[in-house]
């Protein structure tokens, strides 16, 4: 199941975030910054972003197993996480499109997002473009974009 997170997801949406950056899939898993960075990261943190982005969460058994935050303003996806015992179940999937839901019912034409490693192909399955080709060498990443359907009249 997914739906809007509420600030006392705050403490489950940092711990799958821990565990999602330091798990095998992630790119960063070994920089000692981001690492340092991450540790210091308090539930308050991820409340203070909610009041500018639109955080979602996704749950099994009870338990909040991944997230993602979009910034309706900017219009772009800032965060998709799943915890990595969780992966590869099609969680991410149905978080994306809660996301480009919400971003429907807002009225948005696109959503923007920067991709890295594995996620480049997940977004591109899910219907995101390159608006910024990857590096031939270098850290694989892009920034990518998606076309979103126009939102449908209820009268």
């Amino acid at each position: 199941m997914t739906r809007l997170a509420t600030p006392e997801d705050c403490p489950d949406i940092r711990r799958v975030h821990l565990a999602a950056s330091k798990g095998p899939d992630s790119l960063e898993r070994e920089n000692p910054n981001v690492l340092k960075w991450l540790d210091a990261r308090k539930d308050e943190d991820y409340l203070e972003e909610m009041q500018k982005e639109v955080f979602v969460v996704a749950e099994r058994e009870d338990r909040i197993v991944g997230f993602g935050a979009i910034d309706l303003n900017s219009q772009v996806i800032e965060s998709l996480f799943v915890d990595p015992a969780f992966t590869r179940q099609g969680i991410a999937t149905q978080l994306v499109a809660l996301m480009e839901s919400l971003a429907v019912e807002a009225g948005l034409a696109s959503v923007e997002l920067q991709a890295a490693g594995g996620a480049l192909t997940f977004y591109k399955k899910s219907g995101f473009e390159y608006i910024t080709q990857p590096p031939k060498d270098g850290p694989l990443w892009a920034q990518m974009r998606k076309t979103l359907p126009a939102p449908t009249s209820d009268t």
